[in-house]
C-alpha cells in the first residue's frame, strides 16, 4: 500500500442501488474507509460530509443515473476521482460519462476484484497528491492571451467537415489542419497546442492508437473526438486508456464544439500554471499501454514520445 494512505486510509464512496454491490465493494476495500450509498438522491451530499478520495457509482439506477450524479459531484466535490460502473453498454451513457462528467475511468460489470483495487488506489493518490483544476472559465484576458499562443490540431480528411470546422473556430483559435498522422505530427512538433479534435478513422486508417500513444505522454492536451462511428464500446476505450476529454457526433454543431474547444483551451492554460494538476488527466502504468485497438508504429511513437511539452516542470504520473 502507498505509504500515503497508512495515516489515512482511503476513503472510498460506492454507490449502487442494490446493496449487494456495495456490500460487495465494501468487503473489497475493507482496508479502506468505504462509505456505502444505496440512494443516488443522497449521494452528492454524502460526498460533501465524506470528502471521499474516489466514488464508484453505477449507472444504471431507477432513482438517478450515475452520469447525473457524477456530473453534480464534479463540482460539488471536485477532488474526488470518479469511476463509473455499469453491466451494459449504452452510448448516450458512455457519450455523458465523458462530456457531463468527466469520469476518470469506466469499468464493466462484473469487474475483476484485482485490478479494481489496483484503478482504485491509483485514482486516490492522483486525488491526494495532484492540485484540482477548477471548471470555471479563465478571465477575459488570459483567454485572449491563450488563444494569441495555443493553437488547436484539427485531425480529419473529410473536406464538409474541415470546412464546418473552419466556419466554427477559425475565427476565434490559431486552427490547423491535418489529414493524416504524418501531418498532424509535424504540426504537434512545429507549434504548441493545446487541443486536438480528431476523427477516430481516416482513409489513412484507424486514429485511435494514435490518441491513446498522445495520452500516455502529453497528457496536459485534451482530445476532442468527433466521429460518425461512434459505438459504446469505442467510446469506453476512449476513456479508459484515452482519457479523451470530449466526444461528439457527426454533423458538428457551433454551439457544442465551441463550448468544448473553450473548455479545452482553458484546462490546458490552467494547467500551464499549475503543472503538477496534469497527474489527474495522466494514465497510470497499469493503462499506459493500450489494451485493444490498432498499434502505433515505431518511428511515429518515438515522435510522438518527444514531442516537446512547451509546460514548464510537466509532471507525469507513474504509479
Amino acid at each position: 500500500m502507498d505509504d500515503i494512505f497508512v495515516d489515512k486510509p482511503l476513503r472510498l464512496l460506492c454507490i449502487d442501488d442494490e446493496a449487494r454491490i456495495t456490500r460487495a465493494l465494501k468487503a473489497l476495500f475493507r482496508d479502506c474507509q468505504v462509505e456505502p450509498c444505496n440512494d443516488p438522491r443522497q449521494a452528492v451530499a454524502m460526498a460533501a460530509k465524506f470528502d471521499p478520495d474516489v466514488v464508484i457509482c453505477d449507472q444504471r439506477m431507477p432513482q438517478m443515473q450515475g452520469v447525473d450524479v457524477l456530473r453534480e459531484m464534479k463540482t460539488s466535490a471536485p477532488r474526488t476521482m470518479r469511476i463509473l460502473l455499469t453491466g451494459y453498454a449504452d452510448l448516450k451513457a458512455v457519450l455523458g460519462s465523458v462530456n457531463e462528467g468527466e469520469v476518470f475511468r469506466y469499468v464493466n460489470k462484473p469487474w475483476d476484484n484485482a485490478d479494481l483495487r489496483i484503478l482504485v488506489f491509483d485514482a486516490a493518490r492522483i486525488a491526494r497528491v495532484a492540485p484540482v483544476i477548477t471548471a470555471d472559465a479563465i478571465s477575459e484576458q488570459d483567454a485572449a492571451e491563450a488563444r494569441g499562443q495555443v493553437g488547436v490540431l484539427v485531425l480529419e480528411d473529410d473536406p464538409l467537415t474541415q470546412q464546418r470546422l473552419r466556419e466554427i473556430l477559425q475565427s476565434h483559435y490559431q486552427v490547423r489542419f491535418a489529414n493524416n498522422a504524418e501531418r498532424a505530427l509535424q504540426i504537434l512538433e512545429q507549434h504548441e497546442t493545446g487541443v486536438v479534435i480528431s476523427e477516430t478513422e481516416t482513409s489513412a486508417g484507424d486514429l485511435t492508437g494514435l490518441l491513446k500513444a498522445l495520452k500516455v505522454h502529453h497528457p496536459h492536451i485534451a482530445t476532442v473526438v468527433i466521429t460518425e462511428r461512434a459505438n459504446a464500446q469505442l467510446a469506453m476505450e476512449l476513456i479508459n486508456e484515452g482519457q479523451v476529454y470530449r466526444m461528439l457526433i457527426k454533423p458538428v454543431r457551433m454551439g457544442s464544439c465551441r463550448l468544448s474547444v473553450d473548455a479545452a483551451i482553458s484546462r490546458y492554460w490552467k494547467l500551464k500554471r499549475n503543472p503538477r494538476a496534469i497527474q489527474r488527466f495522466s494514465l497510470s502504468a497499469a493503462a499506459a499501454v493500450p489494451q485493444s485497438g490498432p498499434q502505433v508504429q515505431d518511428s511515429l511513437m518515438a515522435r510522438i514520445r518527444n514531442l516537446p511539452s512547451r509546460i514548464v516542470q510537466l509532471v507525469r504520473f507513474n504509479s
